[in-house]
């Protein structure tokens, strides 16, 4: 159970969604009185809520949380969240909603006299700009989840292939001094950590992806920029589509992320940070992976295939703005990679 001071009340109370940031409070009694505070951070799929005990009576709270469903005063007979009590507030989030769905919730606490609920509130999931799509599968036999926005089929997961579509093996690169020479394909993992893989894919240069025997899977290509910009153009634009594409949560991105993502484009960005963005190797002092790689947990970042001079259109979203933001790179950057169909 989180423990929320002052600070924290407030703080959710600026994340709350319009139809259910009013304060609530009944179910009073002379021995056990419990409040349903907010409901915030809505997605199309999960809501986190915030309650509070407002008299703990005479006896031992053992059980408290939030009831929650489709009809209006839900008990915990029916779906509801448990949370230890060992303060006065209580929080967590709820999962597997459907989108697009008014939901009515009241907090709830029990001891010794029975259960007492708090005041109603309702919030509204939102919709799904999305639709699951057929996936893929690599040279590698790695498989991938996909989903279609406004018709046009994009990985769910960062790509994580060792090979081009061909079966020629793309070499991983750990040298700095090697890599940042290159003129020819290479991949890493996020400072060179392959427990980086499983989860934020790997790190290509410009090289690979742009590379004739094809980095994508078969059927699939790497998205030009024009594809990122019309991505970006069908969720609302490059201020807010970020937030429409990261994962929602701290997970995966970090705990002190200032603007949440919801995934309501079903996309699910990971912050897979960056490895020699912009970056001129320096032989004397030996770099560091913090000078190599930066911002895992914190930055998405992707290539496009499209090159402009000596740098080439990358997309960025970050865990402090709700944004996309378009910007170049030199070709030896290492960043993730997210592949289209077609």
């Amino acid at each position: 159970m989180k423990k929320f001071l002052l600070l924290s009340i407030v703080s959710a109370l600026l994340f709350s969604c319009s139809n259910g940031d009013t304060p609530n409070i009944d179910g009073s009694s002379a021995n056990l009185s419990v409040k349903t505070y907010s409901v915030f951070n809505v997605t199309y799929t999960t809501a986190t809520y915030l309650g509070m005990i407002t008299s703990f009576g005479t006896s031992d709270v053992t059980a408290a949380g939030l009831c929650y469903g489709t009809a209006p005063s839900p008990t915990i007979s029916g779906l509801h969240t448990t949370d230890a009590v060992t303060d006065a507030s209580f929080s967590s989030t709820i999962t597997a909603l459907a989108p697009n769905t008014t939901y009515y919730v009241r907090a709830y606490a029990t001891n010794a006299d029975g259960t007492k609920y708090g005041g109603q509130i309702t919030f509204t999931t939102l919709a799904s700009q999305f639709i699951t799509g057929t996936g893929v599968v690599d040279a590698d036999g790695n498989t991938y989840n996909s989903i279609k926005i406004n018709g046009v089929e994009w990985m769910k997961k960062n790509l994580n292939v060792s090979k081009y579509k061909n079966g020629d093996v793309i070499p991983e690169v750990t040298d700095p001094a090697v890599w940042t020479s290159l003129t020819t394909g290479a991949w890493c993992y996020y400072e060179n950590d392959t427990a980086n893989g499983p989860v934020f894919g790997k790190l290509y240069n410009w090289y690979a992806v742009n590379d004739p025997r094809g980095l994508a899977p078969a059927g699939w290509h790497i998205p030009t920029d024009a594809e990122w910009s019309s991505l970006t153009t069908f969720l609302g634009g490059e201020a807010i589509a970020g937030q429409k594409i990261k994962e929602d949560g701290t997970v995966n991105w970090a705990a002190s992320a200032s603007a949440y993502g919801t995934n309501q484009a079903g996309f699910t960005a990971l912050p897979s940070g960056d490895g020699y963005l912009n970056y001129t190797y320096v032989a004397t002092p030996a770099p560091t992976p913090a000078d190599l790689f930066k911002d895992k947990a914190k930055v998405a970042y992707w290539w496009s295939a499209t090159a402009n001079g000596s740098v080439v259109w990358s997309r960025n979203v970050t865990f402090d703005s709700n944004g996309v933001t378009r910007s170049g790179v030199i070709k030896t950057s290492g960043l993730a990679v997210r592949c289209v169909k077609g």
